[in-house]
């Protein structure tokens, strides 16, 4: 496995982001647009990100814990980075 350094980038004002380096796309075979599912582990301090199905924006929101609802599904305060 190989480690390479990346920054957080601000997308928006309610988003953050990283890109991954265009050999570890075509390593892995994955294309523009393709869904990736994140698992994200507090307690370590890491996310893992895999190749996910195709699954819906809604389905997507129907899972996240109520405390961790996107900006579209949530009616709390906007924080702003």
């Amino acid at each position: 496995m190989k480690m390479e350094k990346r920054k957080l980038i601000k997308f928006s004002n309610y988003s953050l982001c990283v890109t991954l380096p265009k050999w570890v796309i075509k390593e892995l075979k994955w294309q523009k647009g393709e869904v990736v599912n994140l698992q994200v582990d507090e307690n370590k301090g890491e996310i893992v990100i895999k190749k996910g199905s195709s699954t819906t924006k809604e389905k997507l929101a129907d899972k996240l814990p109520d405390d961790k609802q996107t900006k579209s599904s949530s009616k709390n305060k906007k924080t702003r980075w």
